[in-house]
C-alpha cells in the first residue's frame, strides 16, 4: 500500500531542505536549493516551485523556520532570514495552496523530532540545545513544547553568561561566547586572516594538533558552553539537555564538553548528549508539529 506523503521543508540561513515524509516521519525522499545568502524572495520562489511540483502527492505542508513564530504561522522575526520579519508565513502559503499547513520555529521541531522517534523519546522534561552560527534552544517540559507566553522561549544565545560589554553590546550573549561563529573569528583575527577563509573544522583541527591559540579558543568555548549549560540545568532540572548541530559529529565533541561542566557543576550533574537526528531534524520535527496540529494526518 503507497503511504500517505506531506511535504516538509526546513528553512535554513544558507540552504532550504525539503522532503517527502509519511506520517511515521520516514523520509521517502529528499533534496535542497540554495537560499541566495537569506534572501526571502528566493526562498518563497524556490518554495512556490517545488509545492507546485508535488501538491498533488501530498496531504499537507510542514514548515520549519528560524526566528520568532507564532503557532499561527506569523513570523514576529526571521531570524537569519531577514526578509521574513512581521511576515504572515502561513497565510501567504494557504492563499497559494490548498492543503493544511503548519510553521514551526527551527529549534522547536529539532526537539520534536527528539521528543517523537529520537533521544528524548521517554523523557518527560528535557533541553535541546543547537550550537552552530549562533546557539538555539527548545524546552520540552511536562511532555510538551514550551514556547513561552509571546513565543520566544528557549532563546539560550541570548543569556548574559560572562558579564555586559558596555563597550561591545554585540559581544554579551552566550551566541557571541560559545557559537562556531565565535571560534572562527578569534581564530581569524589571531591568525590575521578573513573570517570567511576560516572554517570550525580548521579550528578544530588545529586544536587537536596542539596549536596554542586553538588550544585557547577552543578551550575559551568549551568553558563558556559549559556555563551556560549550567546555568539552563539550574533553573529547569531537566531529566536531560540533548545538543544538536554539526559539532556533534566531533567524535570527541561530548566528552570534552563533559569534561568543562566538571568544573562548574557544583551542584548538580546535568545529564548530556547528542541529538538523534542531525541534518534531517527539521524536516522531521515539521512533520512532529504537523501531526500534533492535524490529530488526523496519522
Amino acid at each position: 500500500m503507497t503511504s500517505t506523503l506531506y511535504l516538509t521543508f526546513d528553512i535554513g540561513g544558507t540552504a532550504v531542505k525539503w522532503g517527502l515524509i509519511d506520517a511515521n516521519g520516514q523520509i521517502h525522499s529528499k533534496a535542497s536549493f540554495s537560499s541566495n545568502e537569506g534572501s526571502g524572495q528566493a526562498i518563497l520562489n524556490g518554495m512556490n516551485d517545488i509545492i507546485t511540483k508535488q501538491l498533488t502527492d501530498v496531504k499537507g505542508i510542514a514548515i520549519s523556520a528560524p526566528g520568532f513564530v507564532n503557532p499561527d504561522g506569523y513570523l514576529e522575526y526571521g531570524g537569519a532570514i531577514q526578509d521574513f520579519n512581521d511576515f504572515q508565513m502561513k497565510r501567504y502559503f494557504e492563499e497559494r495552496f490548498e492543503r493544511p499547513i503548519t510553521i514551526e520555529n527551527d529549534v522547536n521541531c529539532v526537539a520534536l523530532a527528539e521528543q517523537w522517534l529520537g533521544n528524548g523519546q521517554d523523557l518527560t522534561d528535557f533541553i535541546c540545545m543547537t550550537v552552530g552560527t549562533g546557539i538555539g534552544g527548545a524546552l520540552i517540559l511536562n511532555g510538551r513544547l514550551y514556547r513561552g507566553h509571546n513565543f520566544r522561549s528557549g532563546e539560550f544565545g541570548h543569556m548574559i553568561t560572562h558579564g555586559l560589554h558596555k563597550y561591545e553590546p554585540m559581544a554579551d550573549g552566550l551566541s557571541d561566547q560559545a557559537s562556531i561563529y565565535v571560534i572562527r573569528r578569534k581564530y581569524a583575527a589571531y591568525q590575521n586572516l578573513s573570517v570567511k577563509d576560516v572554517t570550525g573544522e580548521m579550528v578544530f583541527e588545529a586544536y587537536d594538533g596542539g596549536d596554542p591559540t586553538a588550544v585557547h579558543i577552543v578551550n575559551q568555548f568549551y568553558e563558556r558552553l559549559a556555563v551556560g549549560i549550567y546555568n539552563i540545568t539550574a533553573i529547569l532540572n531537566p531529566e536531560k539537555i540533548l545538543v544538536g548541530g554539526g559539532i556533534t559529529s566531533r567524535p570527541t565533541f561530548i566528552t570534552e564538553l563533559r569534561n568543562h561542566l566538571s568544573y562548574v557543576d557544583r551542584a548538580f550533574n546535568p545529564p548530556v548528549e547528542t541529538c538523534h537526528f542531525r541534518n534531517d531534524a527539521g524536516l522531521i520535527g515539521a512533520m512532529a508539529f504537523h501531526k500534533l496540529s492535524y490529530p488526523g494526518h496519522r
